[in-house]
């Protein structure tokens, strides 16, 4: 249903979008000037609805139990990417968003992956991965199926590699972009 309701209100943002760029067959604008349907603002910045910013990037937490690759998917159908960490304030900052979410501090996916080669990790959104907050002893690969990332592990709210097909809910992040106009 909320999948639903997003879809309903990015479709109204396109229609009206487009309704403001509509120009006539003979290169005139199909509005007379002053009456566009919407405002354009050259400093304006969107933000999707229902996301937190923190610096450069909005995150949304999903409490839906995926797999790694359902979640990556989801959020690709967002226009985001399974959220990567560049730094302390940034995990800290995705913590208080899954805590907003879920109201509690539930193990949680994020976009971390050693799948391609182990121990070579990678975020799926082509970050470097230069920041980890891995729980001790971790990762360590149990089974030799642990391929996937995710946060807040036991009672350190720590970093853990798990199976890729464990299913957890999941924080989408993606860039700010700013308005054209």
């Amino acid at each position: 249903m909320k999948l639903l309701t997003v879809s309903a209100l990015l479709c109204a943002m396109i229609a009206l979008t487009t309704a403001a760029n509509e120009v006539g067959k003979d290169g005139s604008e199909s509005n007379p000037p002053g009456e566009h349907l919407v405002e354009k603002r050259s400093a304006f910045f969107w933000r999707p609805w229902g996301w937190t910013r923190y610096r450069n990037r909005y995150y949304h937490f999903f409490p839906n139990q995926l797999t790694w690759a359902q979640a990556q998917r989801h959020c690709q159908s967002l226009n985001a990417n399974l959220a990567s960490v560049r730094n302390l304030g940034e995990y800290r900052a995705i913590q208080r968003v899954i805590l907003n979410g879920a109201h509690n501090h539930v193990p949680t996916w994020i976009g971390g992956s050693d799948a391609q080669q182990e121990r070579y990790w990678f975020w799926i959104d082509g970050t470097r991965f230069t920041y980890a907050n891995w729980c001790h002893g971790e990762p360590n690969n149990v089974r030799g199926r642990e391929n996937c990332l995710h946060m807040n592990w036991t009672g350190n709210l720590c970093m853990n590699d798990i199976p890729c097909d464990a299913r957890y809910p999941f924080v989408c992040a993606r860039k700010v972009r700013r308005s054209l106009g």
